[in-house]
This record gives structure tokens, C-alpha cells and sequence, in this order.
């Protein structure tokens, strides 16, 4: 681990260890998720156009509208060996986005004993909760809108004579983007005060523009959801508002700490 006393040249001998092992650990995840295929991709990548998909399957219970009886798409492939380099691309992917919180505590351990105590803390806390953040919002985009998504793609239609069948990269693109756009929108906390530390965001603005955004999430919720069910469209309204608010209260606390340092600091300038 990097100390204090260490030259620039063991610095970078140090850092170059950490992203090895980095680089180690996504080839092992990558080798293991091309070797376990029929569960990635058929059990949890192809799993929303299931029937039986555990999201329509709990929906159903309470919603009569997501009993989902048949979903009318077929994936194709369209170029030669394209489902092989499909398998290696995408195993690499997977693997890739499973070794991020493995390269992130590998990161930490490099810059943590250059931290004072107090920063050591605020930024453990806060790769923590980043990372939990992260996580709730990669499942809410896997469980919830993509899921939603898929139904109202799917069995929208304009004629009749037109039959749905997508290829498996445009497939993959839209799962990836919808997973992972879900997982940065729920860093929202974590941005918001990263930009009220350096004063470019107030609580005073977010409160301000308030109902500007709950149009906008009700818009998005609309979009996404298969019917004109107010229940559908209060499961993605419902955690986005939520998101929002508790970064009102985050900026709101970075604020007042902020106002009870610098009146510490005038106390002790007297």
C-alpha cells in the first residue's frame, strides 16, 4: 500500500500493482461468465421477454393489466458468427461492470493513507453509499423499466402486418443503456453533493424548480409505462420523486455545515 515516504517512481510501480489486479480479476469474471452462458444469457439477459419473468409474475399479483400472457418479439441475428462474437463481447461487458467495485476498493487502498482521518471517513462513506446508490438503481432499471419497456414496445403496433423482430445487438444496447442510465440517475445524492461542495448547486434552486421536475419524471413515467394504469406509472414516478427529495435534504446538511465552519472560523478570527 502507498505511504507517505514513497518517490513518485514507487507511486507508480504502487498504482500499476493495483490496476493489474484489477485487470486479473476481470478476465477470471469474463472467463466464468462465458462459461456459465445459458444462465447469463438466457435465465437473466433474455429474462424480461419471458412469460414467467419474476417482475411480470409479481406485477400480475397485484395488477391484473401485467399478466402477461405472450410477448411478440423474435431476436435474430444477422451476420455470421455474429452470435460468437455477440457471446465474447458481451461476457467481456458483464465482466468489465463486475469488476468496478473490485477496481474501486483497489483505488481506495491506494489513495486512502494520503487522506487526513476526517476526509478518510467522508470519502469511505461516501464510495459506499455510491456504490449501494449504483446498485438500486442497475436493479430498478433490470427489475422495473426495462421490464416496462419491453411490454409497451412490444405490443405496440401499427398494422398488423408488421412483426416485431429486433436484432439481438439492438436488444443488448437497449438493456445496457436502460440498466445503466438507471444506475448513474440514482447517484443523483451523491452528484448533488459533490456540486453543492463546490457551490454550484443550492437547496434553494432545487426547491425553486421542484414541480419543473415532477412534470418531467411524470412525462418520462408516462413514456415507459405499457397502459394508462395510474398504478404502473406511480412505480417509476414514486423512487425518482424520492431520489429528488433526498438530495434537497443532502445539499440542505452540506449547507449547514458549510455555514457552521465558516461562523467557527469568525468565532475564532475574534
Amino acid at each position: 500500500m502507498a505511504t507517505k515516504h514513497m518517490t513518485s517512481f514507487d507511486h507508480i510501480e504502487e498504482l500499476r500493482w493495483h490496476i493489474i489486479r484489477s485487470f486479473v480479476v476481470c478476465v477470471v469474471l469474463t472467463i466464468a461468465i462465458f462459461c456459465t452462458s445459458d444462465i447469463v444469457f438466457n435465465k437473466v439477459l433474455f429474462g424480461p421477454l419471458h412469460t414467467d419473468f419474476w417482475s411480470y409474475r409479481l406485477l400480475c399479483s397485484y395488477l391484473e393489466d401485467f399478466c402477461v400472457k405472450e410477448i411478440p418479439v423474435k431476436l435474430i441475428n444477422t451476420e455470421l458468427g455474429g452470435q460468437f462474437i455477440l457471446h465474447l463481447e458481451t461476457s467481456f461487458t458483464l465482466g468489465l461492470m463486475g469488476t468496478v467495485p473490485y477496481f474501486l476498493w483497489e483505488m481506495w487502498r491506494f489513495i486512502s493513507p494520503a487522506l487526513y482521518h476526517k476526509e478518510r471517513s467522508y470519502a469511505q462513506m461516501l464510495l459506499v453509499i455510491g456504490f449501494f446508490l449504483f446498485i438500486v438503481g442497475v436493479l430498478f432499471g433490470y427489475f422495473i423499466v426495462f421490464p416496462l419497456s419491453v411490454l409497451f414496445l412490444t405490443q405496440y403496433e401499427i398494422s398488423s402486418t408488421i412483426t416485431n423482430m429486433p436484432n439481438i445487438s439492438n436488444y443488448f444496447e437497449n438493456l445496457s443503456s436502460t440498466v445503466l442510465w438507471s444506475g448513474l440517475i440514482f447517484e443523483l445524492p451523491v452528484i448533488c453533493y459533490f456540486l453543492a461542495k463546490m457551490g454550484v448547486l443550492t437547496a434553494t434552486f432545487m426547491r425553486n424548480y421542484r414541480k419543473h421536475l415532477y412534470v418531467a419524471i411524470l412525462i418520462l413515467a408516462g413514456a415507459i409505462t405499457p397502459s394508462p394504469d395510474i398504478w404502473s406509472q406511480i412505480m417509476v414516478t414514486i423512487p425518482l420523486i424520492l431520489l429528488y427529495e433526498v438530495s434537497i435534504l443532502v445539499v440542505m446538511r452540506v449547507e449547514f455545515l458549510f455555514k457552521k465552519q465558516e461562523a467557527e472560523e469568525n468565532y475564532e478570527s475574534l
